[in-house]
């Protein structure tokens, strides 16, 4: 009978070892893959910035044409200098002060209305 019994704790110790063991690889396993999922992740992001920056990057180069070219010269010479062409007749005119006045008063936050008042309006119909 005292045999019997060493048998079945020695094999509730082995089981109970090989549980720990299993639940120590998995738990393992588990923080793996997530470190995987958030690298790749990363590296995913990374990827888009490099990209992004590629784009970016070509776009200045070409920029850096458009500004080396003569067309380019001509259009800022006229604009910035008031340069102009034998033959041709420069005109310039008064800046408009009510233009300033009209984007000052369109910039103005409109009056902060309840959230009641936000739904009423939208279910009358109006803005």
């Amino acid at each position: 009978m005292d045999a019997i019994r060493d048998r079945l704790r020695k094999l509730h110790l082995g089981t109970v070892v090989g549980v720990l063991v299993a639940v120590y690889i998995g738990v393992y396993l588990v923080q793996t893959v997530q470190k995987n999922y958030e690298l790749q992740k990363e590296i995913d992001g990374l990827q888009e910035d490099i990209t992004d920056l590629r784009i970016e990057q070509d776009q200045l180069k070409y920029k850096i044409q458009y500004y080396q070219t003569e067309a380019f010269k001509e259009k800022e010479a006229r604009e910035k200098l008031g340069l102009q062409q034998p033959g041709e007749s420069v005109l310039i005119l008064p800046q408009d002060k009510t233009q300033g006045q009209d984007e000052e008063q369109q910039k103005a936050p409109a009056p902060k209305r309840s959230n009641f008042e936000q739904w009423l309006s939208f279910l009358m119909g109006r803005s």
